[in-house]
């Protein structure tokens, strides 16, 4: 067998993302409610009340004008927010009154509107009207819509084998304004238990894993900035799980609840949502509870021949309208000058060539299932979004991925749309870039990163004399090593 078939097989190999407990938990939804600030709240002033906070504060879903916090406290207890553009929290507002209750395992999820676009805001948590010590801050989107703004993104922390990084103190010092987290955030298949979504009190464990202030990524970047998130296969359900599996509406109702996210588009069955900044549109995909399997790809001769409606998107009959329906349409009906799709998993539809290399299918079959868990596994998916961006013209689209453990970037030339993939914020980078390349594949031709170190993904739209997008992979050094400037056509 050639070389190139042999490094192949070992890259696809290792591309495959890191490898039932039944629970009867029962929990009520606490929906965030929209306040105006309120002004008059007489604080006391005490020490030794810190320990009522378990987690949190932290800010999410951010607009110009609005905000959703998340709070956990260790004990059933009355939470406010307190905000000020003042670090000594000089003519503060607070968020409306919630209550923390066992039901919802202690978690709050304070939402305000009224505020300033593109405004620091300090704040902290009030419980039972005294003020916690911790200070987080975050800056509300712009108003305008030719405005310059950063993002980073990024997947694949907290494995639970010792790893850690400093790539969070550099993404922290970095000028972003949010961060995208695109999943496989806490391990909780391997760091709590292999059958974790059958069980909510596992799945909420998940959740503080994530919110732990002992670890860089909360300490270093929740406190400094809004965080948006969509699971992937080892946060959502296990390695590689699809829309069959049981209990997945506890993954979907812990992320309502424990999670402060945009609004759901059908929150009953995913956590498919859309937010804006700017003139950028950004559509957050759940690639998760509504493919179809995978195993239905194959026919009774055990060839790649996935069948019609064959989906990643809509593998299901939902109530309301199915994600890629939701999907596309918005697409088409975006009026941003540029549009960011944030997808957990690769794109790049080149991956599809090795799922029908028969060479590959008839020595190694099981080295399949690093390619069919990517949209490549799902070809009528792919190329009906191919169709949509292609047949109305959609301009200035990028995808951003993650799940590979490695970081890379295409012009569009092999991924049709630009993407820009990163996903080894804490993990062994796969270097699979390097290896696709030697096995003939040259599926990243902007480049990869292929050092031992971490990385994260960085996007930035800039407008002047000339408004371009800046893709670029940023290593642990905090130097780019990878990039690409995209402008706008």
């Amino acid at each position: 067998m050639p070389l190139k078939y042999l490094l192949l097989i070992l890259c696809i190999f290792l591309f495959s993302s890191c490898s039932e407990r039944k629970g009867d938990d029962t929990f009520r939804n606490n929906k965030p409610e929209t306040t105006s600030y309120i002004r008059d709240v007489p604080l006391k002033s005490v020490k030794g009340r810190n320990d009522i906070v378990e987690l949190g504060p932290f800010a999410g879903a951010v607009t110009s004008t609005s905000v959703v916090f998340i709070l956990k406290t260790t004990q059933p207890a009355k939470v406010r927010i307190q905000l000020s553009e003042k670090t000594d929290f000089s003519n503060a507002f607070f968020t409306g009154e919630f209550e923390s209750d066992k039901e919802n395992y202690n978690y709050v999820k304070p939402e305000i509107n009224n505020l300033k676009p593109n405004t620091k805001y300090f704040y902290r948590a009030v419980v039972d009207d005294y003020p916690a010590d911790k200070v987080h801050y975050f800056l509300t989107f712009p108003s305008d819509m030719a405005y310059s703004f950063s993002f980073g993104f990024g997947s694949c922390q907290q494995q639970g084998r010792g790893s850690s990084s400093n790539i969070f103190s550099v993404i922290a010092k970095d000028s972003l304004r949010f961060f995208i987290h695109l999943g496989d955030w806490v391990y909780a298949d391997y760091t709590i238990d292999l059958n974790f979504n059958n069980s909510m009190s596992l799945i909420e464990r998940s959740y503080r894993l994530k919110y732990d202030y002992s670890y860089p990524f909360a300490r270093d970047i929740l406190s400094k900035m809004p965080i948006v998130y969509t699971y992937d296969d080892h946060d959502y359900a296990g390695n590689d799980k699809d829309g069959t599996v049981s209990n997945k509406q506890y993954s979907i109702k812990a992320y309502d609840t424990f999670f402060p996210h945009y609004k759901l588009e059908n929150p009953g069955n995913g956590i498919w949502q859309q937010f804006s900044i700017g003139d950028v549109d950004f559509f957050v995909l759940d690639l998760r509870t509504q493919r179809s399997s995978s195993s239905e790809a194959f026919n009774s001769s055990g060839e790649f021949s996935p069948p019609a409606s064959h989906s990643i998107l809509a593998g299901f009959n939902i109530s309301g309208t199915d994600q890629k329906t939701w999907f596309l349409n918005a697409l088409k009906s975006s009026s941003a000058k540029w549009k960011v799709i944030v997808s957990s998993v690769i794109f790049n539809p080149r991956y599809f060539d090795a799922a029908v290399d028969e060479r590959i299918n008839k020595y190694y079959p099981q080295i399949r299932r690093g390619v069919i868990d990517k949209w490549a596994g799902y070809p009528e998916d792919m190329l009906d979004l191919i169709k949509t961006v292609q047949n109305d013209n959609i301009k200035n689209v990028i995808i951003v991925s993650g799940d590979s453990h490695s970081s890379y970037i295409d012009d569009g030339t092999n991924s049709v749309m630009p993407e820009i993939s990163s996903s080894n914020l804490d993990v062994r980078n796969n270097r699979l870039g390097l290896l696709t390349s030697l096995a003939g594949y040259n599926i990243w031709n902007q480049g990869s990163y292929n050092s031992d170190g971490h990385a994260y993904g960085k996007v930035s739209f800039i407008y002047g004399e000339e408004n371009y997008a800046l893709l670029e992979i940023i290593d642990d050094s905090g130097n780019a090593v990878v990039s690409y400037r995209l402008p706008e056509k």
